[in-house]
């Protein structure tokens, strides 16, 4: 592998895209100081993931951005791509070429692709780890390095040798493995504090259990008997109330026949009432008839005198209406005729048009017949009978030479033999021995596919399994978490509540001693619950009363104030439920509070309470209004003349008077702690509820995984005896095959088919070239026609061009005046047109007017309207006479009703007293139902069955009382077990399964914790056995190199402790002629000298593809300088090293030469120079 080329862009002084190329060996970078020399190597390494602004010289990442210059602008990106060849696969799993590019903009954002695809910082890390290419390797050596191997603490220099040692993946892993283990370690810690905890309740619980198995012994034969006693009572209540049905059976018989006559008596009173109220309803219908003939008679009389002076008006109106429409037929006509003449004159000026267009365009077709020169003609038409001639020639040629490989491909096809026959025979024989055998290696290989791609699902179910186990494991972990989060919570704030801790001096003082002194009842803030959204809002609108002191009487506030003042414990205030009277709003206020935008209720409305301290906190919170915000609440006061008390939920207040209070606390202390411990409890259980869902499925997964990894081990077994058997078949079809390709190689000597394939290409071809001379001759008597009519009529063509030229102007200028004339009679048309519509309009209103007064009444007409009215006025007569008829028909219904009356209420008083008996015996009735409606809900509720079930399961009782004393012998009995906790025997089921569960998890922790642990060893032995070989390697190969560097001394690495994993490495040089007690007394020169040996000899044991060194020999005099590039060239060309210096030594050793340079200020360029090819072009 090597550095095949650096592309950048907008990075620092370049700001233009500069691309350089590399090639192994030495190459040089030079220039002036400043010149952007030093960039080049930093662009490598940001390349190659560094993320230290500071390492490459800037304050933050977007500095290395090309910030611009006195005659440009900067730029807003910056990018550098890294190309590496990499045909030896020295990075493995990668490509030929290993393409890195990494993007910045000014806004922070980054991009890193690795041959072209997105992928994040530490997929670049990983990708060179343990190559020696990475960001912090030995191979990119920056200004200043060279010392700081020497100024490290030997804890530092240690990275070096791990870089070339390769263990830098092994400690990646470690930590990533060590990760786990913590996690692994604290999910087994959450699991012992379960276990713990189960442990402790197990054992209550199974004695709880117990207790409840034998009470549930006891209560059946508890309820049995009771079953027994209750049908008994039941049986004798029946009796009772069969008994008193049949009395009332006879008062209600009693009443049936009362009511029968009362009904008989209200349909006779129905009946009349009818009558009468029909006989009004005909003498009101009578009554608005008689006035309607009346009407009638009037408006008959009016009409008949209008009739008569509207006659003589009408005739006169009627006569010059008629004149004027006789007129305006007359024009109407002529209109017609003159439309209908300028259509048809308009019809044939189109029609003349048309065929005068035709015409022009027949004149233009012939006159471009004619357009071209005739001598041009004759002389185009020759050309192409040429061209023909030689076409004909060439297919002659190719006819002739088609017949002699025709002869010469049936002389080839008489020399076949009876060896090709043979060859076929064998060959058959091998194909079908082949296609067996491809048979039996298809049907292996697909076998083996299958089981491969069975395995292959298994493996990804297998990891999809494994993966929601972890997966709902962690959540399960996390739910353990977060119960005990809030388990904590929970006793912080129980101990609160009950140390009273929340509440001031005085308050405190008296709750804890509420029970002595008699009557305390609770502060305020203990005796109510809200929403936590409220929470805000209900301190601000309660302020101090949350910590006033409830008690039950003036009594009681008197005690407490005394315990106060005796033991100077502070102040309090006290509420008596006796003194304490509701507040409330004023009606008119809270109507428009509630129309009001916001208003999210009074206060207290959003708070829960006792109902026997609905006083209190309707004194406390009834005048104070619940807004969302304060605009809202602002708008709402304005609107109440700033009368009400108002509060936000964000705790802004509106005093009434207009005063604002505001803003917020610096602590978050509060005295409610009974709605925060409510909604903590109700969390509690919800989270344990949802624990043990998951811990159900995260058993299921359990078991789902051990099933899979079962299958997944079985087909692992499947496919390699499959693979065995796929094997031996395609070694048997390899060899059939093999010996069909050798037949094949023999037939293919055989040249029978081609000569027969041949033959009949030839035979096509000749076809073809036969058919192409017919054509030719064709076309050729074609064009010697046409150039012997052109001969003959060229003296005609001339004159017949002028005539046609002198027809078509006079056809154009005849087009131009029909035109014209077709345009004016197209406008005349349409006026008349309109002038035909006005007067067709003017016709058709006259001819309505006409109608309109031939349809009014005439004189004709009286005669019928006198008629009508006589007959109206005999109408009338008849009405008045059947009114007076109806009047006393009325009256005598009047009279029967009245004795109806006095019948009902003789009848009322028989009534009452029958009445009473009902009510008496439906009274004993509801008393009997009520006591059998007891002993069914008690047969429903204790033992879910009707009566009929009941006494079919019941058993006789000969002795009741014997029966009762038993009873409540049983009763004594399961009294005397105490409380008794049902749901203990599932409570430890449940407990016991789930701590199996948790035994199971806890073993498959520990397991996976020594697996990790085992992980942890064999890496550190992996890591020191590694760091051992390598460190004892670049030991030997620094005592070589030194001497060679320095041309004598001694050098040594020595490790500061025996303990490999974490042992410093400290260096030991002597120059020659030289004694050195410490490495800070060595010169600069001596120091980079040191260092470079250092390099080298990890060079030379670790390969490296490349190294960038920047500066390292600037301490260095003219001698080492010659000595470090003579050292540079003793390495094998196939190495690379780019080199940034000034010394001329170094650039005599290299191959290439780059130069930067500042031609435009701030921004570098680049010159490159071959040394070998400019040797070449000199020699």
């Amino acid at each position: 592998m090597f550095l095949k080329e650096i592309e950048m862009q907008g990075f620092k002084s370049f700001a233009d895209k500069t691309r350089i190329e590399f090639d192994r060996g030495v190459t040089a970078v030079v220039g002036p100081n400043g010149s952007g020399k030093s960039n080049i190597t930093e662009s490598l390494r940001w390349a190659l993931g560094e993320s230290s602004a500071k390492s490459l010289r800037g304050g933050k990442m977007p500095d290395v951005i090309f910030a611009g210059t006195q005659d440009r602008s900067p730029l807003n990106f910056a990018q550098v791509t890294v190309v590496l060849d990499n045909t030896d696969n020295f990075i493995k799993d990668s490509g030929d070429e290993i393409r890195v590019e990494r993007h910045i903009y000014r806004n922070g954002d980054s991009d890193y692709l690795i041959d072209g695809k997105k992928v994040r910082l530490r997929d670049i890390h990983d990708l060179f780890m343990d190559t020696g290419l990475g960001r912090d390797s030995f191979s990119i050596i920056s200004q200043g390095r060279v010392e700081g191997i020497f100024n490290s603490r030997p804890e530092e220099r240690r990275a070096i040798f791990e870089e070339a040692a390769g263990v830098l993946k092994y400690k990646t892993r470690k930590k990533e493995t060590q990760g786990k283990l913590d996690k692994t370690q604290d999910n087994l810690d959450r699991l012992e504090d379960i276990i713990y905890e189960l442990d402790g309740q197990i054992k209550p619980l199974e004695k709880q259990a117990k207790t409840a198995k034998e009470f549930l012994t006891l209560d059946e034969e508890r309820k049995s008997l009771n079953l027994n006693i209750l049908v008994e009572d039941i049986k004798a209540y029946w009796a009772d109330l069969d008994e008193s049905n049949r009395q009332i059976e006879l008062a209600k018989t009693d009443l049936k026949d009362y009511y029968a006559q009362r009904s008989r008596l209200e349909s006779d009173n129905q009946r009349l009432k009818e009558r009468r109220q029909s006989l009004s309803q005909t003498m009101d219908s009578q009554q608005a008839e008689l006035l309607e003939v009346t009407r009638l008679i009037a408006d008959y009389q009016r009409r008949i005198e209008v009739i008569s002076l509207e006659s003589s008006q009408k005739a006169e109106k009627k006569a010059d209406a008629q004149g004027r429409l006789a007129d305006l037929e007359g024009q109407k006509q002529e209109l017609e005729e003159a439309l209908a003449t300028k259509q048809e004159q308009q019809s044939q000026l189109t029609q003349n048009l048309a065929d005068l267009r035709q015409k022009i365009a027949d004149l233009e077709k012939e006159q471009s017949r004619f357009s071209t020169n005739p001598d041009q003609i004759i002389e185009s038409l020759r050309e192409e009978f040429v061209g023909l001639m030689q076409k004909e020639a060439d297919l002659s040629n190719r006819l002739t030479a088609l017949q002699a490989d025709i002869e010469q491909e049936k002389t080839a096809q008489a020399e076949q033999s009876a060896e090709r026959q043979q060859v076929e025979k064998d060959l058959d024989q091998a194909k079908e021995r082949a296609q067996e055998a491809l048979e039996e290696f298809q049907l292996a290989q697909a076998k083996v596919k299958a089981l491969l791609e069975d395995y292959q699902t298994q493996a990804q179910e297998l990891n999809q399994i494994e993966a929601n186990y972890r997966q709902e494991q962690s959540q399960m972990f996390a739910l353990l978490d977060q119960i005990k989060e809030r388990e904590a919570r929970q006793r912080s704030l129980e101990a609160i509540q009950k140390n009273h801790s929340n509440f001031f001096a005085g308050v405190k003082a008296v709750l804890q001693e509420a029970d002595r002194l008699g009557g305390i009842i609770g502060a305020v803030s203990e005796h109510l619950t809200f929403e936590q959204d409220y929470q805000t809002a209900l301190e601000i609108a309660l302020g101090g009363s949350s910590q006033n002191i409830i008690v039950e009487d003036e009594a009681a506030a008197k005690r407490g104030i005394a315990f106060l003042r005796q033991n100077r414990s502070g102040r309090a205030t006290f509420l008596p439920l006796t003194t304490i009277k509701p507040r409330q709003m004023a009606p008119h206020n809270l109507a428009k509070i509630e129309t009001a935008p916001g208003f999210l209720g009074l206060a207290s409305d959003l708070v829960t309470y006792d109902a026997k301290l609905a006083n209190i906190f309707q004194n406390l919170l009834g005048v104070t209004a619940i807004f969302d915000s304060i605009d809202h609440a602002n708008q709402a006061a304005r609107d109440v003349r700033y009368q009400v008390r108002m509060v936000t939920l964000d705790g802004t207040e509106l005093r009434p008077g207009g005063s604002f209070s505001g803003g917020a606390n610096r602590n978050r202390n509060t005295t409610f702690i009974k709605p925060e411990l409510d909604s903590l409890i109700a969390e509690i259980s919800d989270l344990k509820e949802k624990l043990s869902q998951q811990e159900v499925t995260v058993a299921g997964l359990k078991t789902a995984r051990t099933h899979a990894q079962e299958e997944l081990t079985n087909l692992k077994e499947a496919g390699e005896n499959a693979r065995l058997a796929e094997q031996k078949a395609e070694l048997a079809y390899q060899n059939q095959a093999d010996r069909l390709a050798d037949l094949n190689q023999i037939k293919a000597g055989f040249t029978a088919d081609r000569l027969e394939n041949s033959d009949g290409d030839l035979l096509a071809q000749k076809a073809k070239v036969e058919s192409g001379l017919a054509e030719i001759q064709q076309q050729k008597a074609r064009v010697q026609e046409q150039l012997d009519q052109i001969k003959d009529d060229k003296d005609t063509i001339s004159a017949q061009v002028a005539k046609l030229n002198e027809e078509l102007s006079q056809a154009r200028l005849n087009e131009r005046e029909l035109a014209g004339e077709e345009r004016f009679a197209k406008n005349e048309s349409n006026r008349l047109s309109l002038g035909l519509v006005d007067l067709r309009e003017e016709i058709s209103q006259l001819t309505q007017v006409l109608s309109s007064q031939a349809s009014d009444l005439s004189q004709e007409e009286l005669p019928k309207l006198a008629k009508h009215l006589e007959e109206a006025q005999s109408k009338k007569s008849d009405l008045e006479t059947s009114l007076i008829r109806l009047r006393f028909e009325v009256e005598d219904c009047d009279g029967q009703l009245e004795d109806i009356e006095e019948q009902v209420q003789a009848a009322g008083k028989r009534n009452e007293e029958l009445i009473r008996r009902q009510a008496y015996l439906e009274a004993e009735i509801e008393g009997l139902s009520d006591k059998l409606r007891g002993f069914a809900r008690q047969l429903s509720e204790d033992y879910q069955m009707s009566f009929e079930q009941a006494k079919e399961q019941a058993q006789s009782v000969p002795d009741l009382p014997a029966a009762r004393q038993d009873l409540t012998r049983l009763n004594r009995q399961i009294k005397a077990l105490g409380p008794i906790n049902l749901d203990a025997i599932e409570q430890y089921d449940e407990v016991n399964q789930r701590l199996e569960f948790l035994n199971s998890q806890r073993s498959d922790l520990v397991e996976a914790k020594e697996l990790l642990l085992e992980t942890i060893t064999d890496m550190d032995d992996e890591v020191k056995s590694r760091f051992k070989t390598t460190f004892e390697a670049i030991r030997e190969s620094f005592k070589e190199t030194f001497v060679q560097m320095f041309g004598g001394g001694s050098a040594d690495l020595i490790l500061t402790e025996g303990d490999l994993l974490s042992a410093g490495v400290e260096i030991s040089v002597q120059p020659p002629g030289k004694k050195i007690q410490s490495l800070n007394l060595m010169s600069g020169g001596e120091k980079a000298l040191s260092a470079l040996a250092l390099l080298f000899s990890i060079i030379r044991v670790k390969t490296i593809p490349f190294v960038i060194l920047d500066e390292v020999e600037a301490a260095l005099d003219e001698a080492n300088v010659k000595r470090f590039g003579d050292y540079l060239n003793r390495f094998d060309k196939a190495s690379q090293f780019i080199v940034v210096t000034h010394r001329k030594g170094t650039m005599a050793a290299a191959d290439s030469i780059y130069g930067i340079t500042m031609q435009e200020s701030g921004v570098s360029k680049i010159v490159s120079v071959k040394l070998k090819d400019a040797q070449e072009m000199v020699g």
